[in-house]
């Protein structure tokens, strides 16, 4: 009996131990409203006025880094972006900067709505491929170990049946003017959502210079499976550093459906939201004067008998009393 069963419970145990895991949960073969199905970028020469989408090239992966200049725990992430264009250049990074209410220069009001349409609720947050969600420096590490096993599941982009995406041109009339981008979207007839993005590297801050930085983009547009169209982009290209992509993200319509992509739990808690420093009170000079005029007054009292005994003198008078050393001196006598 035991000799029946023992191959077949071998070879199960095998397959078990030969499954890749992704870092925070099983790969669902479902669709997930919010996942990205689709992703091309577009490097394009900040000194051309215009172009074609011939050179286009498609992401395996995309890494959403909602980020802040003002936030502290955000630049130890960014780092580790840099490192992972080394490590798999393909995978296209997004520095999305959604505190709009802060003095951060860089942010967008398309990245508060992207931050807001993913429900992050801290900086900084990784959002992969629309679906995974790491937190924090704790979790960041762990997205290297979740793109290879995304990758080993068969879950890079595109997604099986997603539309094809294509840049069919983009122009400008001056280097400081806006980009128009024409752009095609073919395939089904499902619901989706497409972004158009600009993203800039070498953008200088008072203390920082940042790459993979959103610079201007349409967000959440809800398209069709089929549908043609161009978006006008705001962004001043010379502002900053010479290299730019445009981008083409597809999503599935709906309210996205996020799962962890780390089991390591957090060290601390995220900033959530930024909070203008106390301003110093500072006290005028008239306000100073009345002030040292009321201390003054108040110490008369005690200078009138503290004063004339610091200069009274300390040799005895004739009159005085003799000490006990000089009268036993005199009976001596």
């Amino acid at each position: 009996m035991l000799r029946k069963w023992f191959a077949p419970l071998v070879c199960a145990l095998l397959l078990a131990s030969l499954t890749p895991l992704v870092t925070g949960g099983e790969i669902d073969e479902g669709s997930h409203p919010g996942e990205l199905v689709n992703a091309i970028q577009l490097p394009i020469d900040w000194e051309t006025f215009q172009g074609d989408g011939s050179a286009a090239v498609g992401a395996p992966h995309v890494v959403e880094l909602h980020t802040a200049t003002w936030c502290l725990p955000c630049r130890s992430v960014e780092s580790e972006m840099g490192d992972l264009a080394s490590w798999w250049p393909a995978v296209l990074v997004i520095a999305e900067h959604s505190s709009v209410d802060s003095p951060d220069p860089l942010a967008l009001e398309e990245s508060q709505q992207l931050k807001q349409h993913y429900d992050v609720t801290g900086w900084p947050t990784l959002i992969v491929d629309g679906h995974w969600k790491l937190l924090g420096e704790s979790q960041s590490p762990d997205l290297t170990s979740l793109l290879s096993n995304l990758t080993a599941e068969g879950a890079d982009l595109p997604l099986a049946g997603a539309p094809a995406l294509a840049i069919d041109s983009w122009s400008r009339d001056c280097l400081d003017c806006d980009i128009t981008v024409g752009w095609n979207v073919s395939g089904d007839g499902g619901e989706y959502l497409l972004d158009i993005m600009l993203v800039q590297d070498g953008m200088h801050t008072t203390v920082l210079t940042l790459d993979d930085v959103l610079r201007g983009a349409e967000v959440l547009r809800p398209v069709s499976g089929n549908e043609t169209g161009s978006t006008t982009l705001a962004v001043n290209l010379s502002e900053g550093g010479e290299d730019a992509r445009l981008v083409l993200l597809l999503r599935r319509a709906g309210t996205p459906e996020t799962e962890a992509g780390s089991q390591t739990p957090l060290s601390s808690a995220l900033p959530a939201e930024w909070f203008a420093p106390r301003e110093r009170e500072e006290t005028d000079s008239t306000t100073i004067l009345l002030i040292g005029a009321l201390l003054l007054v108040l110490m008369v009292p005690a200078f009138r008998h503290t004063v004339p005994a610091l200069f009274r003198s300390t040799r005895p008078s004739e009159a005085d009393p003799p000490t006990g050393v000089q009268r036993e001196s005199s009976e001596e006598e």
